[in-house]
């Protein structure tokens, strides 16, 4: 009656550890208050001795471990079952050890593992012989740890596919491989994702009419502008003094042609000044209406109706601008097309106007559909520096998002076998990288 309050406390105790290293201890250290022994050594196939009565860490390097791993391993290969170990019957290395390190009497307790295997043994050494009645307390605690210990393990793929390996040698393998095949060329579409970008789609570029400084911007970005609004002003300082100066140039070349025309009445060298003098004058007064059209144009107005789209106002105030650098972009609310940048590694083949699919960050769940207009045969660099190629889609006309919006793109190719779909890639990679 004692051994068997004794074996149900060492089954709850098993059953209530946190983990393996726990549970370790109470295999090799707490099992003697079944059964009466001197020495022990939990033994698993796939680790080696993981606990030793008396010592709370095994160090594999310490002698007497690899031999306890070598004569655990000769006892897990040659039985499949509980058995008493006779030490004559090791070999003659482990037979000398084991006098040094072990008692004479022995005892391999199997541990069994999941579906049949066998997931260790636990050693016992004591100096008497072992008796029929405790083989049999001691196979069931045996079977008590082992399925704690399972519990304790997190299963890995391999075991599950063993686990489900006997229901596919139930199943007809040919059906297996009929369904796999026809499957394989059922006819999917091929698609390929890509980032996106609604841009203009017949934009008109404002660009600075002469080299300067921006002194002011009077239109916001994204704000609706009509044809003739002013949209931004460049220094004038520069040029109103080089037509302060022209004009005055002008005043005294007129002043000295009418003092030389009365000196050309008395004078006939004063005659020939007179050429020369009207000469400058025209130059003179070129110089200064010149000087005016150009002064009338540092006011850059919009050349039609539509939506300012440009950077932050406050980047540009005070900024250099050359001759022709563009400032703004004004295009109609609505005139809108999509971009998309093509990774090099999906540049598929494309029917004519492929389908497009946009999925805008701000909406997802409202995607807007496009054709495509063209793309690029040759890769250029993304904003970020990555090669792509380049493809822009026309949006339908009644459903164009505005200028700006972000999101992903799903282009639609032609129709390929489901196999080709699913390995398409794997199959790109392997050919980089094996040339074949």
């Amino acid at each position: 009656m004692e051994q068997l309050s004794t074996l149900l406390h060492l089954e709850e105790r098993a059953r209530s550890v946190g983990n393996t290293a726990e549970l370790g201890f109470v295999m090799v250290n707490e099992t003697v208050g079944l059964v009466a022994y001197r020495q022990a050594a939990c033994w698993l196939t796939n680790q080696g001795v993981v606990a030793l009565s008396g010592i709370p860490v095994t160090d594999p390097n310490v002698p007497m471990v690899q031999w306890l791993n070598r004569v655990c391993r000769s006892l897990h290969a040659s039985a499949a079952v509980t058995r008493v170990v006779d030490p004559q019957q090791l070999a003659t290395l482990d037979r000398e050890e084991w006098q040094e390190w072990f008692p004479p009497y022995g005892l391999w307790l199997l541990l069994p593992g999941r579906e049949g295997t066998r997931l260790g043994g636990i050693l016992l050494a004591r100096e008497t012989p072992w008796q029929e009645g405790e083989l049999v307390l001691l196979q069931h605690l045996a079977g008590a740890y082992a399925h704690a210990w399972l519990a304790l393990l997190q299963p890995s793929p391999w075991s599950w596919f063993k686990r489900h390996l006997a229901f596919f040698s139930r199943v007809k393998i040919w059906l297996w491989l009929g369904l796999i095949g026809a499957l394989s060329v059922v006819p999917v579409r091929l698609t390929v994702l890509a980032p996106a970008e609604v841009v203009p789609d017949d934009p008109i570029l404002v660009r600075a009419p002469l080299e300067g400084v921006i002194e002011k911007i009077h239109v916001q970005p994204n704000d609706s502008v009509t044809e003739g609004t002013p949209l931004f002003d460049l220094d004038p300082t520069s040029l109103a003094s080089k037509l302060e100066v022209a004009e005055k140039s002008l005043a005294t070349a007129l002043a000295e042609y009418r003092q030389v025309s009365h000196q050309a009445v008395e004078d006939v060298k004063s005659k020939y000044l007179l050429a020369i003098i009207s000469g400058r004058i025209e130059e003179r007064r070129a110089e200064t209406v010149y000087l005016k059209h150009v002064l009338n144009r540092i006011r850059v107005k919009t050349p039609r109706s539509g939506v300012v789209i440009f950077d932050d106002p406050s980047a540009w105030l005070g900024r250099p601008v050359a001759l022709g650098e563009k400032v703004m972009v004004v295009t109609g609310i609505h005139e809108t097309e999509l971009e998309a940048w093509v990774a090099m590694g999906d540049d598929i083949d494309l029917p004519p106007q492929a389908e497009v699919t946009f999925f805008p960050n701000v909406n997802p769940l409202q995607p807007v559909t496009a054709q495509v207009r063209f793309m690029a045969y040759e890769a250029f660099p993304k904003p970020n520096g990555q090669l792509a190629f380049r493809l822009r889609a026309t949006v339908e006309a009644n459903n164009k998002p505005r200028v700006g919006l972000k999101g992903t793109a799903r282009i639609h190719g032609e129709q390929v076998p489901l196999l080709y779909w699913l390995f398409r890639k794997p199959l790109a990679l392997v050919r980089q990288g094996i040339g074949w």
